[in-house]
């Protein structure tokens, strides 16, 4: 097994505070609403290891979380690219998303993001700020180093959904290719076929309603968009209600000189929201077991590994939300570290006492948990998918049910794995200000694959 990674020291995480936005340019936006530029590893950390967890929200998911031998979102240590002379040669989760220095092909600092997770897995990086284009055609940016040695290897995504649910993924309608948690109602944008010469093509634009996919596809050969690894391509996505258009630019060499960009692809469309979240994904299908036969030079690749930087979005800067976070479980299992926690059977009572620290509850008008859940549905273990529960309480109080809606039991049905991205309402009255704890059980689930949950965040609405 590879040698376990030396631990990178973290500040203790602070609660959120109010994001300040003044608006203005920047990312190369006129109506800036969000930009991170990725300057200096952020004092205020989390799940999302080196960014400013007051901005952003990590999910890592694996279609199959759970397991009868302790691996609940197992995921091992991952090699990095060259990035800062301080880190060690290996890392894990959380810290997999890291800044990097400038260098010879990137003359800024910058985040590069170490995907480990073998067999489907995927770091998300979710802007808690939600992204607003009613009435009018908003545009995201972003820079990525996009390059493709071959989809079984790994790739880049982008997803705009409605819920602030964790790491988004697509499913198809002929077949399934990561059997994970698929968005209830989004856009999704993979940036996953390789061309011919070292570049990237978009592969689709998936549209969800209530965990129902249509998949719209470039023409073929679609666009084919030079790339480069460890330099960075601009990419701008343009969306409305009624048309989604991604340009995108040939790679920098230098990071901050771009070439003209061009279109790879415009469709119309007809969404029924006007307000997402934005999140950034790294794959990583299975670069393991492909390596020896996909990879470039050959060398053992124990990660998929991208870098990143000065991604945005304009608009409006909406302000009436709060965020609090559940830290990862970081279990060490043999040479992995578990980032999701085992969910017992009611009849046991919860397993663990969940924090959420330093809660603000001024002004909120609703809650909301999201979380990451897995659940064993093969049919010969099981009884029926109606009838499973999950119970979660805060700070002591009475347990609240959530069971699966319509749409989610159609997922399940079709593609998930039993992997689902899960909003659970919050009552305000289980709330306390300041520091709150959560528990969770499941009744009716089997526990000889035990259900595992985790990326859970607390969303409010405020005034």
């Amino acid at each position: 097994p590879p040698p376990s990674p030396a631990p990178i020291p973290t500040p203790k995480l602070r609660p959120p505070p109010p994001l300040l936005q003044q608006g203005g340019p920047g990312c190369g936006l006129v109506a800036l609403a969000f930009c991170d530029t990725f300057n200096a590893p952020s004092v205020i950390r989390g799940r999302a290891g080196e960014l400013d967890a007051s901005r952003w929200s990590a999910g890592r998911l694996l279609p199959s979380l759970g397991s009868s031998s302790g691996e609940y979102t197992a995921i091992g240590p991952a090699t990095l690219r060259p990035c800062r002379s301080d880190l060690p040669s290996m890392v894990s989760p959380p810290n997999d998303a890291l800044i990097c220095n400038a260098n010879n092909a990137l003359s800024s600092p910058h985040l590069m993001v170490a995907v480990a997770a073998q067999n489907y897995g995927q770091n998300a990086y979710r802007i808690r700020q939600p992204f607003d284009f009613a009435g009018r055609t908003g545009k995201i940016v972003f820079d990525v180093d996009a390059t493709v040695e071959n989809p079984l290897l790994g790739w880049v995504s982008v997803a705009l959904v409605e819920d602030p649910t964790a790491a988004p993924t697509f499913v198809l309608a002929s077949g399934n290719d990561e059997s994970s948690a698929i968005p209830k109602t989004g856009v999704e944008l993979q940036f996953q076929f390789n061309c011919a010469v070292a570049g990237v093509a978009l592969r689709m634009v998936q549209l969800y309603s209530n965990y129902t996919p249509t998949t719209i596809t470039p023409p073929s050969p679609a666009p084919c968009i030079r790339t480069q690894h460890d330099h960075l391509n601009r990419f701008e996505v343009r969306v409305s209600q009624q048309n989604i258009e991604i340009w995108a630019t040939a790679p920098s060499t230098d990071g901050r000189n771009f070439p003209s960009a061009v279109l790879m692809f415009s469709t119309p469309v007809n969404l029924s929201f006007t307000r997402v979240y934005v999140s950034i994904s790294v794959h990583n299908h299975a670069t393991l077991k492909y390596y020896v036969t996909y990879s470039i030079d050959k060398v053992r690749m124990d990660a998929w590994v991208t870098r990143w930087d000065n991604v945005g979005f304009d608009g409006p800067v909406i302000r009436n939300w709060r965020e609090y976070e559940v830290p990862d479980a970081l279990a060490p299992v043999r040479d992995l570290v578990n980032v999701g926690y085992r969910v017992n059977d009611a009849a046991d009572g919860p397993g663990q006492t969940l924090h959420l620290r330093n809660v603000d509850k001024t002004n909120a008008v609703s809650a909301r948990l999201s979380v990451s859940m897995w659940y064993l549905i093969v049919p010969s273990f099981r009884g029926p998918l109606t009838e499973f529960v999950l119970r979660y309480r805060l700070n002591g109080n009475a347990w609240r049910e959530r069971m699966f809606s319509e749409g989610e039991l159609r997922a399940l049905d079709n593609h998930a794995n039993g992997q689902l991205s899960q909003m659970l309402d919050v009552a305000l009255t289980d709330l306390v200000q300041g520091d709150n704890t959560l528990e969770f059980v499941t009744f009716n689930v089997p526990q000889s694959y035990p259900p595992v949950i985790q990326n859970i965040d607390l969303v409010l609405q405020t005034q």
